[in-house]
């Protein structure tokens, strides 16, 4: 049986989920290394590639592993399987906001449209340039000034989704293993951030019912919305830089190494 490290980015924003992941991780006596990782750096991260390797941390981190590759599995991260588009192509109508425009911000931006119009706008891959949110397209319209000289990661090239705003009651994020929800959590109601452990078990079957439809990597978080028409697949993410909420992370730490022991 191959040894199984984590390496966990300990200057991260949220240091809650860290200090809980590496304690569970400690409680299970599986041993894990402390990374600090500078933001926007394409540095790779120096972790011996020996063994199985898991890393936990920001989208710097997650997008510089899976640039490198030498390590296995080190990030559960395929750009274009976790691209707006494939996630259309996937869950088809059950994916909230499948009729979304894709388009450069540039483009968008340099539109003649109402600038008091509210759209819905969020990147259209997984690298969290920034975050989704309803926009004014005046307000759109002012970071074409911003953009046009920025190093950032996001630029006036990057490729967003834009739809008209929805009413989402209640949001929940799960964290998928191997097809099999093994962990949930609710984490918004009515636009408003409101973190509980209850969770439907309608919501935990229509989430293994859309992984078995489609599923970006082995492991991932699925966020799930119930909206007027019922549920919707909210968005994917990246497993290795997604926060927990209340999700259970004894239940996640077991579940993700028992697979990584099966692969």
């Amino acid at each position: 049986m191959r040894p199984i490290r984590w390496a966990v980015q300990t200057n991260l924003g949220s240091a809650d989920d860290v200090a809980k992941l590496t304690a569970f991780l400690e409680r299970l006596g599986l041993p894990w290394v402390p990374l600090k990782v500078i933001p926007f750096d394409d540095t790779p991260p120096d972790v011996p590639n020996d063994g199985a390797v898991l890393f936990y941390g920001s989208t710097t981190l997650m997008r510089n592993v899976a640039r490198d590759g030498r390590w296995d599995p080190g990030v559960f991260f395929d750009e274009a399987r976790f691209a707006f588009e494939a996630l259309r192509d996937g869950y088809g109508p059950a994916l909230l906001n499948a009729a979304s425009e894709v388009v450069a911000v540039g483009e968008f931006v340099s539109r003649d449209l109402d600038p008091e119009a509210e759209f819905f706008v969020r990147p259209a891959g997984d690298l969290k340039e920034f975050q989704g949110a309803v926009h004014t397209f005046g307000e759109l319209r002012g970071w074409r000034d911003g953009l046009s000289s920025s190093n950032g990661p996001l630029g006036l090239d990057t490729r967003i989704q834009v739809a008209p705003p929805l009413s989402i009651a209640t949001e929940w994020r799960t964290v998928v293993v191997d097809g099999r929800v093994v962990a949930s959590s609710q984490y918004r109601s009515h636009g408003r951030l409101k973190v509980t452990g209850e969770v439907p078990p309608a919501v935990t079957a229509f989430a293994e019912e859309m992984a078995a439809r489609y599923a970006p990597a082995p492991v991932f978080v699925l966020d799930v919305g119930e909206v007027e028409e019922g549920l919707r697949v909210v968005e994917t993410n990246c497993f290795n830089s997604a926060g927990f909420y209340w999700c259970d992370l004894h239940a996640i730490v077991r579940a993700v190494n028992a697979y990584l022991r099966r692969a």
